[in-house]
């Protein structure tokens, strides 16, 4: 008996779409709460941030919207071009009179009110650039004849937005290479022996840096300079501690109130806590494991490798970053200047993730078109009993034995046959 192909609904992954509008409009009234007192104070205009974000936020979801219409085997043309773009911009920021220097880091490209941060769409550049690069080079990535391109590619990069410098985004850049490279199918000790490489490039840098220095010492101990160098840690900690189970309400919070630096940027996850309560934390760290989820899920799903890739990509970006900020905020790694996807305040790094989520939600539609397994009923003997297949060679019974019989994903070579 043979089963009837049956076309599957062509849809968008409605969860990711849910989770995604859920973190940008609780960012959108985080960063209102956020910053109201300091542009009171300082532009006498108490909603002059939530104005941008909001402006920022609306521009984004439009270019979302974009992204899940396009095609995303289209932009294998525009990958070199964004990737030399993204560089370009990357070199100029470090050109004095040019590039924006705040608080000694120079990060920002800026037009009289509207400023850019090319790190964010490196990210992205670097994401697509990858996917097309190592999709195209399966064959020789388990030989390992892709090795030096790959770190070429990336460290280029990475020493470009470390030069700013910003070692936070670039270990993030770092992660979501290394990711990336992993799941296009190097071989467990390539992927071990660069993650140990650039673990070692990372702490190089932190400690070539006295600033970083006092970081990793801070990080150890932020009560031995709590006025100091410690008072960014410890009224993250506070601010964390004062929300309670259910927070102090949303606007009544004490930290922003020139306690805690950066409160609507950096540490807008300690404003979170304060106003939210545990509730509010947990709730936001549940939304970033849906979005990891529903992103793995895509991935595992995706009709090519190409798509897969850029999957775990974005993926990747989105919740190590995430990561990355509140696990500053809560102490459990040394601080380091990174924002806090979908809700920090940030022009660039909100748009620019909304447009790679409607990138990734292409990526889920054109999965969620392709039909279904043919599938037949298998041939019995003449006694009855089922005939079962005959295994197809020795290489392929051993890989599946090795993988314990897990199903390999759509866009596997090694499940194609």
């Amino acid at each position: 008996m043979r089963l009837l192909r049956v076309p599957r609904t062509t849809s968008y992954d409605l969860v990711l779409v849910v989770v995604i509008l859920a973190l940008t409009l609780l960012g959108i009234a985080m960063v209102y709460s956020a910053s109201g007192i300091k542009a009171l104070d300082a532009l006498d205009e108490p909603r002059y941030f939530l104005g941008w974000q909001s402006l920022w936020a609306a521009l984004g979801l439009v270019g979302m919207l974009a992204a899940t219409r396009i095609d995303y085997h289209r932009y294998r043309m525009l990958a070199l071009p964004l990737l030399v773009g993204a560089l370009a911009l990357l070199a100029a920021v470090l050109v004095p009179g040019l590039g924006t220097t705040v608080n000694g880091a120079a990060r920002w490209l800026r037009a009289g009110p509207v400023g850019l941060q090319p790190a964010e769409l490196a990210k992205l550049a670097l994401i697509l650039y990858l996917a097309f690069w190592l999709g195209a080079r399966r064959d020789r990535i388990e030989r390992g004849g892709t090795v030096i391109g790959f770190v070429v590619i990336t460290g280029l990069v990475g020493a470009l937005v470390f030069a700013e410098p910003d070692l936070g985004t670039a270990i993030v850049i770092g992660a979501i290479a290394l990711a990336m490279y992993f799941v296009a199918g190097a071989r467990l000790w390539m992927f071990a022996a660069l993650a140990l490489l650039s673990t070692v490039l990372a702490f190089a840098g932190a400690l070539a840096h006295p600033e970083r220095v006092e970081r990793l010492m801070t990080f150890i101990d932020p009560w031995k300079d709590p006025r100091d160098a410690g008072y960014q840690a410890i009224q993250a900690l506070y601010g964390l501690a004062l929300g309670g189970l259910s927070g102090e309400g949303l606007g009544a919070g004490r930290e922003k109130f020139g306690f805690l630096p950066f409160p609507y940027t950096d540490s807008i996850f300690a404003i979170l806590g304060d106003e939210l309560g545990l509730i509010g934390t947990l709730a936001v760290i549940m939304l970033f494991l849906v979005l990891a989820y529903r992103g793995v899920r895509i991935a595992l799903r995706a009709p090519d490798a190409m798509g897969a890739l850029i999957a775990t990509g974005i993926t990747t970006w989105l919740v190590f970053q995430a990561w990355v900020n509140m696990a500053v905020v809560a102490s459990l790694i040394p601080m380091t200047g990174i924002t806090l996807p979908f809700i920090s305040y940030g022009g660039s790094s909100l748009c620019v993730g909304l447009i790679a989520v409607g990138i990734l939600l292409n990526v889920g539609r054109q999965a969620a078109r392709a039909p279904a397994t043919v599938s037949r009923a298998p041939r019995r003997r003449r006694d009855g009993r089922a005939r079962q297949p005959a295994a197809r060679d020795r290489g392929g019974a051993a890989r599946d034995r090795s993988r314990g019989g897990i199903p390999l994903p759509r866009w596997s070579s090694r499940a194609r046959g």
